[in-house]
Parts: structure tokens; C-alpha cells; sequence
């Protein structure tokens, strides 16, 4: 694969990763600080949109901190050349009586999970659906625009511009033109008639 195909490629994987989640995937949401996405929903669009071409790892040993009774867990999430670091966090408890760490394991894995959200974070995944719960999501240089309790509200634009009006297409105009097979970049309001009525919309 040249560096252009993989280029081609990663943008697709990249609007893939960055589409809203189904309606009902972000948990807590009564506490808009805790509101999250659980990481098995991660997956599976990693699954989804990258297929093949994205793998994860753990870096380095966990870091358990006895005194604040947590636990650290690095990893790196891989797509196609792009890398991407998660820090992730757990709490547990320890036996009174010998010291010990109560389900070390399922500590650990909790951190992991929790490293892996942090790495789709940074790959922008999941922004739009996390932003009516994110103080972050009002500021103009995210590229979000936020109202509380309607995802759908959230825009995402990208670099692409319609070639008749000049504005800044949406992620969601990309997939609908690359859905369409329409090459041409058009916002919605602008693709021509002959093109919608020949793919019967």
C-alpha cells in the first residue's frame, strides 16, 4: 500500500471512528461529569471502522499506588501507522487483616478498559456524543457545537469544502457522498438534483 492509499485510507477509518454512537451508549448520564461510554462500545467500533488495522497493547508493568489505593495502566492504540497513548485508572481495596489487594485482576483490567477509552479519546471517538455533558464542547476551537440533551445537535466539520458554496463539509455530508458514490464534494444543500434522483432519494 503506498503512503497516499494509506493516507486515503486512515481519513476513512478516522470519519468512521468519529460518527456519533447509537442513541442510549453513554451511561451516568444523570451526572454529566461521570456521563461515559462503555469501552466494549470502543471495540466495537474499532471492529467496525478499522478492522485489521487497529491493535492494542499495554505499555510497560501496571503502577499500583498502595497509598491512594489505585492502580495506573498504560497502553497504545494503533491505526495503521498512527499511534495514540491511554492512562487509565482503578480503585480497589485492600484485606484489613494481611494488607493484600482485594481482586487484583479484575483491578487491573478495569484500569485497562479504562486506558483504552482514554486512547479512542484522543482519536476523537465518541466527542459528539460525550459533548452535551463536556464544558469543553462550547469552545469554538473543538469544532463542536454542543446542546445539552440532543446529540444530534452536535456538529463535526471537516477540512473538505463544497466545491459550489465553499462551506466546510460535516462528517455526516462526507458519509452520505461517499455512501452515494458521489466524488464530487457537495454540502447536502448543494448536490445537484440529476445526482440525488439517479440513487432514488
Amino acid at each position: 500500500m503506498s503512503p497516499e492509499e494509506r493516507d486515503i485510507l486512515y481519513k476513512s477509518i478516522s470519519q468512521k471512528l468519529t460518527l456519533p454512537f447509537p442513541k442510549g451508549s453513554v451511561e451516568n448520564t444523570e451526572t454529566p461529569g461521570r456521563a461515559s461510554i462503555p469501552v466494549q462500545a470502543y471495540i466495537q467500533r474499532l471492529e467496525e471502522a478499522a478492522g485489521p488495522y487497529w491493535s492494542w497493547r499495554l505499555s510497560g508493568e501496571p503502577v499500583i499506588y498502595h497509598q491512594d489505593e489505585q492502580i495506573l495502566v498504560k497502553g497504545i492504540l494503533k491505526i495503521l501507522d498512527v499511534e495514540r497513548e491511554g492512562i487509565g485508572f482503578s480503585n480497589f481495596k485492600t484485606y484489613q487483616d494481611t494488607g493484600k489487594i482485594q481482586n487484583l485482576k479484575s483491578a487491573i483490567l478495569s484500569a485497562e478498559s479504562d486506558a483504552l477509552r482514554k486512547a479512542c479519546d484522543k482519536y476523537m471517538m465518541g466527542w459528539k456524543d460525550l459533548a452535551p455533558y463536556r464544558k469543553w464542547a462550547n469552545n469554538p476551537a473543538v469544532g463542536l457545537t454542543a446542546d445539552k440533551g440532543n446529540t444530534a445537535a452536535v456538529v463535526v466539520e471537516s477540512s473538505e469544502k463544497c466545491v459550489k458554496c465553499g462551506n466546510l463539509l460535516t462528517l455526516e455530508e462526507l458519509k452520505f457522498l461517499e455512501e452515494n458514490n458521489i466524488r464530487i464534494k457537495y454540502c447536502r444543500k448543494d448536490i445537484p438534483a440529476q445526482l440525488l434522483k439517479k440513487r432514488g432519494d
